[in-house]
């Protein structure tokens, strides 16, 4: 609930009081200052894109235009309006670990590969 405890009316309707809401794709909140609920629902709206494309991914197409429909179709959902955000270096970390799991996954790196050739 809000500060005050006041009714708000608009036209005799009683207007709702919310913690957050979605506005132009982006949650506002009047709790949450640090954006970890915006940034976990980015992640889902990232890899909800991204599983809607494996096809696509995981296809044999080029790269480049892997990476085209990577960069229009996914990338948009997870960081829409994140450059209006106060980030912290754990949200930072927790974005980009995201994005890295997904480049590799359309590259096909795997945890083995990285093995083969580290060691």
């Amino acid at each position: 609930m809000m500060e005050t405890d006041t009714p708000v009316y608009v036209n005799n309707t009683q207007i709702e009081n919310v913690e957050s809401y979605i506005y132009l794709g982006q949650r506002y909140s009047t709790r949450d200052k640090n954006h970890d609920k915006e940034i976990q629902r980015r992640i889902t709206a990232g890899l909800t894109a991204f599983t809607r494309h494996r096809d696509i991914f995981k296809g044999n197409i080029g790269t480049c235009l892997k990476r085209q429909i990577y960069n229009s179709c996914v990338l948009p959902a997870m960081t829409y309006g994140t450059e209006t955000w106060a980030f912290t270096t754990h949200a930072k970390n927790t974005l980009a670990a995201t994005q890295a799991k997904m480049e590799k996954s359309v590259l096909n790196i795997t945890y083995r590969d990285k093995k083969q050739t580290s060691g």
